[in-house]
């Protein structure tokens, strides 16, 4: 855990995932007038730059946690934290973190590449014909379980009328939109996040707070730079994003900071007044793809494996 130097009057925000990609972006548009509290799962550089840069730019105290999200004792630093440092209350929680398992980080459990599982092919059956819910339990652990773990301890500490909750979710994953069976691991954990969040939402609006969810689309966040070089799309580039954002109705893909203005938004009083509401940010991609465009910048087990999974800040993470 690391310390940036404090600035008095400022709001207290925690910003799960917020190392690098869609969570640097958040905490990056809350960093103005909000003190942060930066999650991240191993990447100590990325995190402890993140906070040098927001103190530096914005004068924001940064206090970096660093740990498995899924772990009890990662999120029971958060709230160390808040009530030793910030003395008990918040008024932002943003849920950002997460990732493709055993691609774009790493996890306490081990856990290998789980991109080919699938509900109902049989992917899903050990070596003894039961089923093994090993991964699965983990992405529910992830954004399931984690997610009402940080919204009910919040919540505890939330100052009325000025504070927010948002998590960051992915296509496919609510009733309204159409399912994604390449991000079936995934998105079940999403499912819980977004379905609680309404429930959340009802529950704290006599207080005042706010709880939404924010949909990513294609965006230029280091994840997907991750997922490019392990499906050979070149290391270190936006290969798969780029191609994949020609089928984006506005024809580009969105920044972190995009992402991150948004959350900010909602997490403002001029966005007080919006709950319970799952908002995709997609340029359009929610209402379908462009037709007649292909996939040329991307290869082919891009559009089959990375488009159904149209980004979070850390996941693909």
């Amino acid at each position: 855990m690391s310390d940036t130097s404090s600035s008095g009057g400022r709001r207290i925000a925690l910003v799960t995932g917020a190392a690098r990609g869609i969570g640097k972006g958040i905490a990056e548009a809350l960093a103005s007038d909000c003190d942060l509290i930066l999650g991240y799962n191993s990447d100590v550089a990325a995190a402890q730059a993140t906070a040098d840069e927001l103190a530096s730019r914005f004068g924001a105290r940064c206090v970096c946690v660093g740990g498995d999200i899924t772990l009890p004792e990662t999120r029971d630093k958060f709230f160390e934290v808040v009530d030793q440092e910030f003395g008990g209350k918040m008024h932002v929680l943003v849920h950002n973190a997460g990732q493709y398992v055993g691609v774009t980080s790493t996890n306490a459990h081990n856990l290998p590449e789980s991109r080919g599982l699938r509900f109902g092919d049989g992917s899903l059956l050990g070596a003894d014909g039961k089923t093994d819910f090993t991964t699965m339990r983990y992405y529910m652990a992830m954004y399931g379980e984690a997610w009402v773990d940080l919204a009910e301890r919040c919540l505890k500490r939330m100052v009325d009328g000025e504070s927010h909750i948002v998590g960051i979710s992915s296509p496919g994953c609510n009733a309204i939109s159409r399912p994604n069976d390449g991000y079936a691991m995934p998105g079940s954990g999403k499912c819980l996040m977004e379905y609680s969040m309404r429930l959340y939402a009802l529950a704290a609006a006599p207080r005042g707070i706010n709880v939404n969810v924010v949909i990513p689309g294609v965006t230029l966040s280091d994840a997907w730079k991750r997922l490019s070089a392990h499906i050979g799309g070149g290391e270190g580039d936006f290969a798969i994003a780029t191609g994949l954002a020609d089928t984006v109705p506005m024809r580009r893909a969105a920044s972190t900071r995009e992402m991150g203005d948004v959350v900010a938004f909602l997490c403002s009083r001029a966005g007080s007044y919006v709950t319970g509401v799952s908002l995709p940010v997609d340029g359009g991609l929610h209402m379908g793809r462009n037709t007649g465009k292909t996939l040329a910048a991307a290869p082919k087990a891009a559009a089959d494996e990375a488009a159904p999974a149209i980004a979070t800040g850390d996941a693909p993470k």
